[in-house]
């Protein structure tokens, strides 16, 4: 089986009906039914947008990094924090698995989790690198066994190898996938090494829609 997410450009007029939709669609309990579709766009130095830059100031720190220019750091988050988990997943016949961000990440989340990519450094910890490509979510994904999997989708020009580090990784069971508060179904990071053993990378196939017009 391939799994998956729809990618696709939208302008923030479109963003604001996509989540209108979201609301009153009819949710698919099919779980990883969809090819996984994920954007192209290189985002190394890129361009911070204006509407970017103002909506995420008040929520974290924009700092330059060496190697992907002006970055995002968002304040407060807890030890042991990574992308795509203060959250759940809802299915769309349109878009395949679509983030919802939940508690103080609403504020900032339509930003950061479908536009734009994930870094991990070693020294700053998670850093948000600007893109202006829309997704549902820039993630991958793992499955096998007892558990999926996802993991922030890097910068295309990423050079080292992230698809075994489980610093990078979360897993639930299939059945918590669209759990409100799912943080609470995820997988202790003390046993995530076991499980990436027992899942694989799923179909990575890499295709864009663009908007009519």
């Amino acid at each position: 089986d391939s799994t998956g997410l729809r990618d696709m450009s939208t302008t923030p007029r479109l963003r604001r009906l996509a989540f209108a939709l979201l609301s009153s669609c009819t949710l698919s309990t099919a779980f990883l039914a969809a090819p996984l579709v994920l954007g192209t766009t290189s985002v190394a130095q890129a361009q911070v947008p204006a509407e970017f830059e103002s909506a995420l100031e008040p929520y974290g720190e924009w700092v330059r990094h060496p190697r992907w220019g002006m970055v995002w750091m968002p304040y407060d988050r807890p030890p042991g924090w990574r992308p795509y988990t203060e959250g759940h997943w809802v299915y769309t016949d349109d878009w395949g698995w679509y983030w919802i961000s939940e508690g103080e990440e609403q504020d900032w989340g339509w930003v950061a989790y479908h536009y734009g990519r994930w870094v991990l450094d070693s020294r700053m910890g998670w850093l948000w690198v600007p893109g202006e490509e829309w997704a549902p979510a820039w993630v991958d994904w793992r499955r096998g066994g007892e558990y999926v999997g996802w993991a922030p989708a890097p910068p295309d020009d990423v050079i080292y190898e992230y698809d075994d580090n489980p610093a990078w990784w979360i897993f639930v069971q299939p059945r918590y996938m669209m759990a409100p508060r799912m943080r609470t179904h995820m997988l202790p990071p003390r046993r995530t090494t076991t499980v990436i053993r027992q899942t694989v990378i799923v179909n990575r196939t890499v295709i864009v829609q663009q908007q009519p017009g």
